[in-house]
């Protein structure tokens, strides 16, 4: 009985994890050649076209742009080639967006 406690209880933490780590995701973006090629979660089209202009004009080579709630503001994660000016600029464009409005985007294209 014990045993079986113990692994339900194990499965609750997790799933309270995975929870609460979707809870805090807003949305993710893999640009190749200066393109946005692959987009997962919600996007307001304003916001999308902002950051695929920064982008395009940075011209980034291979990078996983990940948006995240850290502390009541969206917050960029970057996995990959990305210069320290690209970055500041993507963080401007999101930083104009509450989590409220990328979450009332409409589901961005894939």
């Amino acid at each position: 009985m014990r045993k079986l406690f113990f692994m339900a209880l194990i499965c609750a933490g997790a799933y309270l994890y995975w929870r609460l780590r979707q809870s805090l995701f807003l949305f993710e973006l893999v640009v190749e050649d200066g393109r946005i090629v692959k987009s997962h979660g919600r996007i307001p089209p304003r916001l999308l076209a902002d950051v695929a202009d920064v982008v395009e004009r940075a011209g980034l080579a291979k990078v996983r742009i990940r948006c995240v709630v850290r502390a009541g503001r969206p917050a960029l994660k970057f996995e990959g080639e990305i210069g320290d000016g690209a970055g500041q600029s993507l963080r401007n464009v999101v930083g104009q967006f509450s989590p409220r409005d990328i979450r009332g985007g409409r589901e961005a294209k894939r």
